[in-house]
């Protein structure tokens, strides 16, 4: 059968499921333009304005060829001269003859009467603007087409538009939906063809085939567990674009390399997660001996492609299988490089996988790349992020979706980036991990915080950011807590500029390198994260608020988080704590 073969049987169902649809639609209650009385259909209404108030809408705009726009003016005009005469209500021969100031007046395109579900009634009987579909031609202009009354047709016109509409929308999703499924198996019939050929089509020495298979065998071949998503979700460009493109992140790792060049000399690398290669590539021109790339994700063909490319092929060696099962040519490495840092550092997990391949593959003495990581959690008040983000769902285009909102027991904690004028208290670090002896059991933390706010302000939410340190040797992974400064963030835009995140780190005595992705820094692609509070903290600049933060890997999926805070407001005046609060989120 052609791929774009079509049916017209499958529309009945479709048919019934619009009439369901459209008798839920037409149960929101519409007031009259002039009177009290309220109306569950925009037809009906009509009816009563034309025989109880003599104004006939359909035919007024029909015979004045009023736009969408201009049918909005008319409606919010009546309803205002309805506000300020108390008795239009009894008026009983309204007209309009199109020469009236107000029918451009953009003022009257403000819904006088707060959620007029009228008008949005107006978007669903505006057919004579809407653009066909497809090929299917347009029924003709509504407004045009409308008896003396100008209301039993309106309503069957409607019916055979709609009607007419959705075969066509239908049948062109129909033609989409089998061009996909064509395009889905064309691709997997490739991919599969690439797994059997790409490594044996290209002129490559022994090892490297050797490294392909082993890859192949320890993970394999069709392996199917938890963590295929998250793999797979690797696999394509657009991820791996928005990681290349933040500076912060590649000229970050980017220039400890080339700043350490003597440290990668003549050393064998491991490079955990590759990607597209590139800290692989950063390696081999720092005068790295031999690189090794790991990857799980089907980027690593690409990644291949781009070694080739960039004529790094004697020296780069790529792997594709998972890190914990994994055979690699060489016994032991010299250094460790992996980007391996997720939202709020740890979600995705994928900093286990590096301590994994720390343990089997790691020399006495070598080093990971980056060294040390360091959680904040500081305090933001932002009433317009509250607006956009969680007051949004009051009112969506007259609709409340209150459900939208975190309102269970449990709060989705929120990406975003934070102008660092927001930050409203001191930070608190949370969690500082030594990437050369911690263990994936203590990457499950809990943590005491106090937090002293800089201003008096409403506390709206926690916010949580870590920066990274690459040090030139992992006894010395990075500065304590204490050596690291940041400048002041109480409000002041004048004192809260954004700095360079490396400025930051950068040390040039000691070749120390690193990034923040605090909301001080520049913006990075881990934003940061936004622990929103039920009942925002009325805080005096001095006041204190402390806690407890927990962190641990989800029960259900163990790259994603769950975290919970505790904590009390205890203000500098001595009127004494309030009572703990205790809040659950989760990272997803």
């Amino acid at each position: 059968m052609s791929v774009l073969s079509y049916s017209e049987s499958g529309f009945d169902t479709q048919d019934d499921r619009w009439d369901d649809w459209e008798d839920e639609e037409m149960n929101t209650p519409m007031k009259c333009l002039f009177c009290a009385q309220t109306f569950q259909s925009p037809i009906v209404l009509f009816r009563h304005a034309k025989q109880a108030h003599g104004f006939d809408f359909p035919k007024t705009r029909a015979t004045l060829g009023l736009d969408f726009y201009q049918s909005m003016r008319v409606v919010n005009y009546i309803r205002m001269m309805g506000l300020s005469d108390p008795n239009f209500e009894h008026v009983s021969g309204f007209t309009i003859d199109g020469t009236e100031a107000f029918l451009n007046d953009d003022a009257y395109l403000k819904p006088a009467i707060p959620d007029d579900n009228l008008l949005y009634a107006l978007d669903e009987l505006d057919l004579d603007d809407s653009v066909s579909v497809g090929s299917t031609s347009h029924v003709g202009s509504l407004s045009r087409s409308f008896k003396a009354d100008g209301l039993e047709s309106l309503e069957s016109l409607r019916e055979r538009e709609l009607t007419t509409r959705i075969r066509a929308l239908e049948h062109q999703l129909g033609l989409r939906e089998r061009e996909v499924k064509f395009v889905s198996e064309q691709f997997d019939e490739y991919r599969q063809m690439v797994k059997r050929q790409f490594y044996d089509s290209i002129d490559d020495s022994g090892v490297d085939k050797e490294v392909a298979d082993s890859g192949e065998k320890g993970s394999g071949s069709e392996e199917v567990d938890g963590s295929n998503y998250y793999f797979n979700s690797y696999a394509g460009n657009d991820i791996h674009m928005q990681m290349l493109q933040d500076k912060v992140r590649t000229e970050g790792y980017r220039d400890f390399i080339y700043d350490n060049k003597d440290v990668f000399k003549g050393k064998v690398v491991l490079d955990v997660g590759c990607g597209t290669g590139i800290l692989s590539m950063f390696a081999a021109r720092a005068g790295a001996a031999k690189v090794i790339a790991v990857d799980n994700s089907d980027i690593i063909h690409k990644a291949r492609a781009n070694v080739i490319e960039n004529k790094l092929e004697d020296i780069i060696t790529l792997v594709k299988g998972k890190i914990e099962d994994l055979e690699l040519p060489v016994d032991k490495v010299d250094i460790i490089i992996s980007e391996w840092m997720g939202y709020f550092l740890l979600f995705e997990a994928m900093l286990d996988s590096v301590l994994v391949a720390r343990d089997r593959f790691l020399a006495p003495g070598g080093l990971l790349a980056p060294s040390a990581s360091y959680i904040y959690l500081t305090a933001i008040s932002d009433e317009e992020y509250i607006n956009d983000q969680i007051n949004y769902w009051d009112s969506v285009y007259g609709f409340k979706m209150t459900a939208m909102k975190s309102t269970g027991l449990v709060i989705e904690a929120d990406v975003d980036v934070v102008p660092a004028k927001s930050v409203a208290a001191s930070r608190a670090l949370i969690a500082e991990i030594d990437h050369g002896t911690a263990t994936p059991a203590a990457l499950d933390f809990s943590s005491s915080f106090t937090l002293v706010a800089t201003r008096d302000s409403t506390i709206h939410a926690f916010l949580g950011y870590f920066d990274v340190a690459f040090a030139r040797s992992q006894a010395t992974p990075g500065p304590s807590h204490a050596e690291l400064t940041l400048p002041v963030c109480d409000g002041d835009d004048s004192a809260t500029q954004q700095v360079s995140a490396r400025a930051l780190w950068k040390q040039p005595e000691s070749s120390m390198n690193g990034f923040t992705t605090g909301p001080h820094g520049t913006a990075t692609h881990w934003k940061q994260t936004v622990f929103v509070l039920r009942e925002p903290i009325q805080a005096k600049q001095g006041d204190e608020v402390r806690g407890q933060f927990t962190c641990r890997k989800s029960t259900t999926n163990p790259r994603e988080l769950d975290l919970d805070i505790s904590y009390y407001h205890l203000p500098k005046d001595g009127t004494g704590q309030t009572a703990t609060k205790k809040l659950s989120y989760q990272l997803r």
